[in-house]
């Protein structure tokens, strides 16, 4: 409007479908955010592009409480209880080992009877494990030398293995939601605005689409978890997000359905030479970029 020198008004509309109505009746003069397609081009003009956008999906931000849920999970999940029942497990068989070999010649760290001695071979087989070595127990005969030097050497692979495992199973819990990317979609509360180009693409992929009037409910209804997720233009979703839902909703990484974003004009308007020539002259400008930085980035 600077550049063309014209007055302005904004109007508020409760939906998209009732606001595309009214430009598509001419009651209003422009749209300043549509995606470039065709299924607009029979019912309006558009400017040049301004933008490259996509779609992207807004899920709710994992609270404090529950990011520590996840890391409880992870440290009692099947697989680390397994890995915790191996070790247990091989303690004991190298413990039984070294036993054997000492029992008769070492019988001042590794005696008081058989359930003692094993005992004691599994107190020396994990603290030798963990690197934490007490130095309390060491095997004194060849053979349980050699037990020892073989389970060491075991030790150190496990003991990697083992920690890699627990690391890669708290960082998925701690990252858990129900939806992490677009194949997600398909078995979880997804929303999208009607008639917008998220309900549309939704749609076509086969997934079931929560329709709501604006960005601002469906927002809400993320934060609030009554939905899992929310589709909709990657800027508008990251602006809205961090102005009115900080901390309560995230935007996951990735974008979707690429397309160039315009203004929309009703059919034959003669304001599309003048705000395309506007348009070129404020895409060379600082202010520009000065915009793209706040509002779209």
């Amino acid at each position: 409007a600077q550049y063309l020198n014209v007055a302005f008004e904004f109007r508020e509309f409760s939906s998209l479908e009732n606001l595309l109505g009214a430009l598509e009746k001419q009651e209003i003069d422009v749209f300043p955010s549509l995606p470039v397609g065709e299924r607009f081009e029979s019912t309006m003009d558009f400017s040049q592009s301004y933008l490259k956008s996509g779609l992207s999906i807004a899920v709710p931000a994992e609270e404090a409480e529950y990011r520590w849920l996840r890391v409880f999970e992870g440290i009692f999940s099947k697989h680390i209880l397994k890995a915790i029942g191996l070790l247990v497990l091989l303690s004991m068989v190298a413990g039984i080992f070294v036993w054997l070999f000492e029992r008769r010649k070492n019988d001042e760290m590794f005696g008081d009877g058989t359930a003692g001695g094993i005992c004691h071979g599994m107190w020396w087989a994990i603290v030798t494990m963990t690197t934490v070595g007490y130095g309390d127990k060491a095997p004194k005969t060849a053979g349980g030398r050699i037990v020892a030097l073989i389970w060491m050497l075991f030790s150190i692979i496990f003991i990697a293995s083992f920690t890699a495992n627990i690391t890669t199973s708290l960082t998925i819990n701690v990252l858990k939601g129900k939806v992490h990317g677009l194949n997600d979609l398909y078995n979880a509360r997804v929303g999208s605005v009607s008639q917008s180009e998220g309900f549309d693409f939704l749609t076509k992929q086969g997934i079931a689409v929560i329709p709501f009037e604006g960005i601002q409910d469906g927002l809400a209804a993320v934060a609030s978890r009554k939905i899992d997720a929310f589709v909709l233009n990657e800027q508008v979703l990251k602006y809205q997000t961090k102005k009115e839902f900080p901390g309560r909703v995230q935007v996951l990484p990735g974008i979707y359905d690429e397309y160039f974003v315009s203004i929309a004009l009703p059919q034959n308007s003669s304001l599309r030479k003048p705000i395309n020539t506007a348009l070129l002259k404020l895409m060379k400008t600082k202010n520009w970029t000065e915009i793209r930085n706040r509002y779209i980035q």
